[in-house]
């Protein structure tokens, strides 16, 4: 994968439209709502925009939308690719895949570890 900005950017944006576009009515009531109020800055409506969606989505496409902006932010800050744990480059691969991903395939596959199994225990009967 690319590590040039401007790619990885458009990459992120694609996957945030592609989140978003699971909500389109909730999009539509959220715009229409937003279109109705003046508002002072651009990036202060989007903010309330993604704050007003992620109230009607599931968890884990909120979960996932969470990434995708904090991967911009990390963009913007010159800090993407880099695994928020221990601080080594992000394997392209990995970045390919999950371009929202903010840790490496060691320390992601630690924190599965640790969170422990999800859903109801198996049963032994």
């Amino acid at each position: 994968m690319s590590r040039d900005p401007a790619t990885v950017r458009k990459r992120l944006q694609e996957r945030r439209h592609q989140l978003f576009a699971r909500y389109r009515g909730a999009v539509d009531r959220v715009e229409e709502e937003l279109d109705s109020r003046e508002i002072e800055s651009v990036e202060n409506a989007s903010e309330q925009w993604d704050a007003r969606l992620m109230s009607v989505m599931s968890d884990s496409d909120a979960r996932a939308l969470r990434d995708v902006l904090t991967a911009l932010v990390r963009l913007d800050e010159g800090a993407y690719g880099t695994c928020l744990v221990c601080g080594q480059p992000i394997d392209d691969a990995r970045l390919e895949a999950l371009p929202e991903t903010a840790l490496c395939v060691k320390d992601a596959e630690a924190r599965e570890i640790e969170a422990g199994p999800k859903g109801p225990p198996l049963s032994t009967s």
